[in-house]
């Protein structure tokens, strides 16, 4: 089974996968001169008379006179006359223009501009939600003792770090019927509200199309503050129908984090996962 494009001039085009099927339309144009037919086994657009000749649509038998009995027949002398094959030359040049003009506007994109997009981050599966207070009980419970009021605080945050470094990402986007969607102008940012210095933090984004990943990037911040958000732009265009951003890594010494996407905790004690002493 064979597939075609068809469009008759109107600007709309047509997937067709049958012969049956583009005879019909073919038939039902109003200008047969402005049907155009995509070829995909050449990758070309071609006229209606082009595809005819190519399927032998349409057979042409020469007919031959028949010459009276006894009728003798002058020879012609053929006379060449040098303005038509300029005028031939002229035609084909004026022709080839205006079949590269047709397919240039039937095969080009347009694009609509489109709202633009925010995603954040969703919370990773090794740090599950935890019931804090619960936790700590424990933890003192273990230790025969309250906790001390910067232990307390760092293990808060240790175990809540995804409420309090808030990754999103930003993008202008443009639609279009025949490209999908293009991403453009994206805009990373984290928004630390730990209250401390985190010294660096590693994410990835990633440009989805029907569930394959069709790109993949990763961007360094280093030295997030906790007054002003940490931001980065990333050039390119990209094409997809979606975008999502994770964290891959997170190291803050000031409240004894280390964070891995890649493990389930960096230390022993699951109560505390991502406890450490770099």
């Amino acid at each position: 089974m064979e597939k075609y494009l068809f469009t008759d001039g109107t600007n709309v085009i047509r997937e067709v996968e049958s012969e049956r099927e583009l005879q019909a339309l073919i038939d039902a144009a109003a200008d047969p001169g402005k049907v155009r037919i995509w070829m995909f086994n050449t990758s070309e657009w071609v006229t209606l008379t082009a595809f005819q000749k190519s399927r032998k649509l349409f057979i042409g038998k020469e007919t031959e006179v028949p010459q009276a009995k006894n009728e003798k027949t002058r020879p012609i002398q053929a006379v060449s006359n040098p303005r038509s094959g300029h005028l031939k030359k002229a035609a084909f040049m004026v022709t080839g223009c205006v079949a590269i003009f047709l397919i240039y506007n039937f095969t080009k994109v347009t694009w609509s501009k489109a709202d633009s997009v925010e995603i954040n981050a969703i919370r990773p599966a090794n740090t599950p939600v935890l019931n804090l207070d619960s936790l700590i009980q424990a933890i003192e419970w273990s230790r025969g003792g309250k906790l001390d009021k910067v232990t307390y605080t760092n293990l808060r945050i240790r175990n809540s770090w995804p409420d309090r470094l808030e990754l999103k990402i930003n993008a202008d986007r443009d639609t279009s019927t025949a490209g999908g969607t293009r991403f453009y102008n994206l805009h990373v940012s984290i928004d630390n509200s730990t209250g401390y210095l985190v010294n660096e933090a590693v994410i990835e984004f990633h440009i989805w199309n029907e569930g394959n990943r069709m790109h993949t990037d990763t961007l360094m911040f280093e030295r997030l503050g906790y007054a002003n958000l940490s931001q980065r732009n990333v050039e390119g265009v990209f094409s997809g129908d979606s975008l999502s951003v994770s964290f891959l890594s997170i190291r803050a010494p000031s409240f004894n984090f280390c964070y891995s996407a890649e493990k389930q905790s960096n230390y022993g004690n699951l109560n505390d996962r991502w406890f450490c002493r770099d």
